[in-house]
């Protein structure tokens, strides 16, 4: 009787062995071992990644010196030019802001570059003591382009009052000093983290694009992981505090948005969910090349019918439609006149969090790491 109770069990573990191996094997690998990561991670790399901090790089270069130059000369014809090369470089940011890992990470780039909305109050004291850190973490929603953005359009729409600060006013040379310190700052992180990506400085681009592996602090796990952050912070901070999307939309603040004096809040929040995009479907150098979607596609992984990959894509083209729907608008008119609308916008990047979020990682075997921190910058 015990050997054929033996015989029996050992029956059922070899049925049930074969039952499980026939079931993970057929169709395609739940997590594609077999693809080809290190493709990915070279397109990613040098297409996408390392043009970006270049390009933020050479813009920051070109604001510090116009910075400088309106420093110098204040008034209105510099401060138009500063403003514009302004504008280029805060866009510039949005497609640099997805990939706080390694040189980034350790430079706390997000915080340094883009922490909204501005602390007035504590900007002002600054500027009238004189004396500050900004890197210290009580200066960290007093700097970056967010501090621009109020130092160089102020709470008046006129060019010339906002001259007569930096020429008349009584705390006219603090407040180029503080403007420089602060243009000063932008440049000094984008370089640090361009040159230990270049090839000629630390080449951490050759460490991101030679390892391959899902695991936990592995490149693949970051870009991952950091394109998820990157689009939280996209849906919480640009669309979902200036709404109060998490209090039912009461009270509403508009001047949360990130860009409320310039008004250029929109065609900043267009561009990340752009630059997204990008990252997601390897768009670098003007093409369409190996990226996160392919990845899903080896997976053979759904949305229900649906492919899931070609599901995120439409999701990221919904969002970016949504926000371009908003104009002529600014984003904080809309706020205030055309609510559904923004909320739509709000929804559309909502939605695509769980499929970003929850599915792909899940169909790519990597675990999401961060934590969510609504007031993290981005």
């Amino acid at each position: 009787m015990i050997l054929q109770s033996a015989k029996y069990y050992i029956i059922l573990i070899l049925a049930c062995g074969y039952f499980f191996q026939s079931c993970v094997t057929d169709g395609t690998d739940s997590c594609a071992s077999t693809f080809d990561q290190l493709s990915l991670l070279e397109n990613t790399g040098t297409n996408i990644i390392a043009p970006a901090y270049q390009a933020l790089a050479d813009d920051a270069a070109s604001l510090n010196t116009l910075t400088i130059s309106f420093v110098t000369n204040p008034d209105s014809a510099n401060l138009s030019i500063l403003r514009d090369q302004f504008q280029k470089t805060w866009l510039t940011w949005q497609s640099a802001s997805p990939f706080e890992f390694g040189p980034a990470e350790t430079e706390n780039l997000r915080s340094f570059m883009n922490n909204f909305p501005v602390f007035v109050v504590r900007l002002e004291a600054a500027v009238d003591s004189g004396t500050y850190d900004l890197t210290s973490e009580t200066y960290s929603y007093t700097r970056g382009f967010p501090a621009l953005d109020y130092l160089l359009y102020g709470t008046d729409t006129s060019a010339a009052s906002v001259v007569e600060l930096y020429t008349t006013d009584i705390n006219a040379t603090k407040r180029k000093q503080y403007l420089q310190d602060v243009s000063a700052l932008i440049l000094q992180k984008a370089n640090a983290v361009n040159d230990a990506w270049k090839v000629s400085g630390a080449n951490y681009l050759n460490t991101f694009i030679t390892t391959d592996g899902i695991a936990s602090g592995k490149p693949m796990s970051d870009l991952v992981n950091q394109l998820n952050k990157g689009y939280e912070n996209f849906k919480n901070n640009k669309l979902g505090t200036p709404i109060s999307a998490k209090t039912s939309y009461i009270p509403l603040l508009p001047q949360n948005v990130e860009a409320y004096y310039s008004r250029r809040s929109l065609d900043l929040a267009i561009a990340a969910a752009e630059a997204s995009k990008n990252v997601f479907m390897g768009n670098g150098s003007g093409s369409d090349s190996i990226g996160l979607d392919d990845f899903l596609q080896a997976t053979g992984a759904k949305k229900g019918s649906a492919d899931l990959h070609t599901e995120i894509i439409s999701q990221f083209d919904l969002a970016i439609s949504t926000l371009n729907s908003l104009k002529p608008s600014t984003l904080h008119d809309a706020i205030n006149n055309d609510l559904p609308d923004v909320k739509a916008a709000y929804a559309a990047a909502q939605n695509q969090m769980v499929m970003i979020k929850t599915d792909m990682p899940s169909a790519l075997c990597i675990s999401i790491t961060y934590i969510d921190l609504v007031d993290d910058g981005d």
